[in-house]
């Protein structure tokens, strides 16, 4: 395979799903998003930057919400910023929906026995429209049964 020089990209208005920014993925150890609802122009900068098989259809996953969508990782934590560039500390509240600008870059690596390729690595991520994260599935607080909280030692 020909060696493919490290190609920046920024993929334009993405939707972002399962974003692992804080912490790295269970899956893949790495920090990552699926960046999902590419655009024509993107998906075909990133099928020249040799992520062809990178781009995914999410019918063909089961998930047609994502349209064409790429998954973007990198091995640690990458700057998060709102669209005036200030820093974004938690990106737990980064939510599905959530639409943003990636900057990616393609690169090549060795074969180390699954064959060699190109991989997609997550530069940085700005988001324009925060569709916040809410933990415990967004129910409002009801009457009924409550759980034991966990006490810590200064409590």
């Amino acid at each position: 395979m020909a060696e493919t020089p490290n190609t920046k990209h920024t993929i334009k208005n993405c939707t972002l799903y399962w974003a692992h920014l804080e912490n790295p993925s269970p899956k893949s150890n790495k920090h990552q998003v699926n960046c999902c609802n590419l655009s024509k122009d993107d998906e075909k900068a990133l099928k020249t930057l040799g992520l062809a098989d990178k781009v995914h259809d999410g019918k063909e996953s089961g998930h047609a919400e994502y349209g064409m969508y790429v998954v973007a990782k990198a091995p640690n934590p990458v700057p998060v910023v709102d669209a005036k560039r200030n820093t974004i500390n938690n990106t737990r509240s980064i939510g599905n929906g959530t639409i943003a600008n990636v900057n990616i870059n393609a690169y090549s690596y060795p074969d180390h026995g699954n064959g060699a390729g190109v991989a997609c690595g997550l530069q940085a991520i700005q988001i324009i429209d925060l569709i916040e994260y809410t933990p415990g599935g967004g129910f409002e607080e009801e009457k009924g049964y409550e759980a034991p909280q966990e006490q810590t030692a200064f409590d």
